[in-house]
């Protein structure tokens, strides 16, 4: 069950690419510093990133309540 959920929370480059509105290869090459993404880009990114992190942020919230803090 964990596994599945992580898969919802932590994105692939395919999916952050997808949500930011550029190409796989693009993300890519940025990873690889082979290109730099432009302000535009970066900003986009971190939005991205920012929303999947809320995402991780409420299932560690979730994870400590069931585990009792633990």
């Amino acid at each position: 069950m964990l596994a599945k959920v992580l898969d919802y929370v932590a994105p692939t480059l395919r999916e952050v690419a997808r949500e930011a509105g550029i190409s796989y290869e693009a993300i890519r090459s940025y990873r690889k510093s082979l290109r730099t993404p432009p302000p535009a880009v970066i900003r986009r990114l971190a939005a991205v990133l920012r929303a999947r992190g809320g995402r991780l942020a409420k299932l560690a919230a979730q994870l400590e309540q069931l585990g009792g803090g633990r």
